[in-house]
């Protein structure tokens, strides 16, 4: 579909988002800090909204920047 778009993200991750684990965020977010859609990151619905509540977190403690 993109021809230089990234390849897409495989399956849900193992286990709950934690809002420390910065380095497994970055996999769901692009070069901007926003986040991949659900048909790029393969969540359902429920994990796309458990990410989508860790990232906000982790934005409001400074660990994950708002965006470039």
């Amino acid at each position: 579909m993109y021809d230089n778009a990234e390849p897409e993200i495989v399956g849900p991750p193992v286990g709950e988002f934690d809002y420390k684990d910065v380095e497994g965020f970055q996999r769901y977010l692009d070069a901007h800090g926003r986040l991949y859609s659900r048909k790029r990151t393969g969540l359902d619905a429920q994990g796309q909204r458990r990410l989508k509540k860790a990232v906000k977190f982790a934005r409001f403690l400074a660990l994950v920047p708002y965006g470039a």
